[in-house]
């Protein structure tokens, strides 16, 4: 719509409306996400109510010190994987960078075509009737075992309450309910917050780390600069944490810039207009409003060459490696996680990742692009509900 907020999508809506005081926002979320299990979780509820019922129980677990008690656990995974890419990523052939290592990610990705299949069916309700005849048949198969194995899951981690090795996300959720019985009703409530909770920790995150690694060996310079920044920063890989990796600025300006041009999640959930102004604009009631991060974070009028990979964007003004003709840039406008009190719980929990995921493997490999070379964001790249990647093979050659 002409002269409309830029990344602003409106579309007519008659939902029903939840009952709230009158000083209570009432941006709704709408049923787009709704799975039929009359739960929606954490990230889906509609209700801003429950919501933040739900909410007091688990952002426990975001809080700098459940971090902190997190992080033995994360390097052990990247470490788990520098080691592999010790013995296998010498391959002259390389290492495919989209490749995963569960099955339930394998079935995850692949009712990725019905997800879309369905809110699509919500937006247009005449189609709904024919949405399951366009869907194949085994991806409707994986949607019911991905369903079966996160219920088999958030069974085991119930009878484990106590007994696991390291604290996670679910001991704040059981403990909160320790004293409730398990019912049906809360069980499906604890199988769709946990499964929120796993798409939202592990498909955002490793996009990031794959488009920090596309975009860095499309740029062989940048690579070199920010190479160069790590090794120069540690003398031994032990010394590579994530508080150390947090003050290197070329680093933390790479992560931005590749989530800028790869936005991982590419729109918010749509929410209903109660009837109010939106930077300037008034959004009639019951229209629905959704912000597109991947159009503000691309769009000329925020960013000096919008569709290139510039890390300098995001250097403090006096860093010797800054460009004053990305002074006009309006660093503001790139929220990928949301703003406020809504926004993503797990964003730090993000951004240490993939410093620390960079700082291991930069440090230990020079890394060589073997297939996938000629792949362009915009030709390869495509999304519904998750991204598709191209094939892009990397060899991890060890320094020594």
């Amino acid at each position: 719509m002409a002269g409309m907020p830029c990344g602003l999508l409106l579309m007519r809506s008659h939902l029903p409306r939840h009952k709230l005081p009158w000083h209570q926002e009432t941006w709704l979320k709408t049923d787009i996400m709704d799975l039929g299990t009359g739960d929606g979780g954490f990230i889906w509820e509609q209700d801003p109510i429950k919501r933040r019922n739900v909410a007091r129980k688990i952002l426990p677990a975001f809080s700098t010190k459940a971090i902190k008690a997190k992080e033995p656990t994360v390097q052990y995974y990247i470490d788990l994987f520098v080691t592999k890419m010790k013995s296998i990523g010498n391959d002259p052939k390389g290492i495919d960078l989209g490749m995963t290592s569960s099955p339930f990610l394998e079935l995850l990705l692949g009712t990725n075509y019905f997800g879309t299949i369905m809110q699509v069916s919500k937006k247009l309700p005449l189609l709904k009737p024919l949405a399951y005849l366009v869907v194949p048949l085994r991806v409707i198969k994986n949607l019911s075992k991905v369903f079966r194995m996160n219920s088999d899951e958030v069974q085991r981690r119930i009878d484990n309450h106590g007994n696991t090795k390291h604290p996670d996300f679910m001991d704040y959720m059981l403990s909160a309910e320790s004293r409730v019985p398990m019912t049906k009703k809360l069980k499906i409530h604890m199988e769709q917050v946990a499964l929120q909770l796993f798409v939202a920790g592990f498909d955002p995150v490793q996009l990031l780390f794959f488009s920090c690694l596309f975009f860095l060996l499309k740029e062989p310079e940048v690579l070199d600069i920010l190479v160069q920044e790590i090794r120069s920063s540690f003398t031994s890989y032990d010394e590579i944490t994530p508080d150390a990796l947090a003050g290197l600025p070329y680093l933390n300006a790479c992560t931005h810039e590749a989530m800028r041009m790869h936005v991982t999640i590419s729109a918010n959930m749509p929410r209903r207009s109660p009837g109010a102004m939106v930077d300037g604009h008034y959004i009639p009631k019951g229209v629905i409003c959704q912000t597109s991060f991947f159009t503000i974070a691309r769009s000329p009028r925020n960013f000096h060459e919008p569709l290139r990979f510039r890390p300098a964007r995001w250097l403090p003004a006096d860093h010797p490696l800054y460009e004053k003709r990305f002074a006009g840039d309006k660093l503001k406008s790139f929220f990928p996680f949301g703003l406020g009190p809504r926004a993503c719980a797990g964003r730090e929990i993000a951004w240490s990742q993939a410093r620390l995921f960079l700082g291991k493997v930069l440090w230990t490999f020079d890394l060589e692009q073997t297939c996938g070379q000629d792949a362009t964001f915009d030709r390869d790249f495509s999304v519904h509900i998750m991204w598709y990647k191209p094939d892009i093979r990397v060899r991890f050659v060890q320094r020594w």
